[in-house]
């Protein structure tokens, strides 16, 4: 996968529910960071080494994953860069989403939020 770009730096945690003080931070597990994967089209097809686990994901969701390459980033960060790579305005990728996708890739163990991380390291 290519790392994206900058990580922004617009606060809009109150399309999250947060506050700035409580801001989530989310970054890449070890397993995120070995995916292996091909582009058909629309269709991401990527290769979970440490499970074996092949997923289907739309560009939205790569997108996130790919955001995150250089480390963690706060889910408002991370949901301005997802935009920017998208070719979108701010604010167009619904937080309904953004919350989805991130959540799913939570449960498949591909980001985590970073106080975990923190301290599981």
């Amino acid at each position: 996968m290519m790392p994206a770009g900058g990580s922004g730096g617009r606060d809009n945690s109150e399309g999250f529910g947060i506050t700035s003080s409580s801001a989530r931070y989310l970054s890449k597990t070890q397993a995120g960071r070995s995916l292996l994967g091909e582009c058909w089209d629309d269709v991401y097809i990527l290769y979970q080494t440490s499970s074996a686990e092949t997923h289907v994901f739309n560009e939205t969701t790569v997108l996130i994953l790919r955001s995150l390459e250089k480390g963690p980033l706060s889910a408002e960060a991370l949901k301005q860069l997802t935009e920017d790579s998208l070719g979108i305005n701010q604010g167009e990728l619904g937080a309904d989403q953004f919350e989805f996708a991130t959540t799913r890739l939570e449960e498949l163990g591909l980001i985590e939020d970073s106080d975990v991380a923190i301290a599981v390291q």
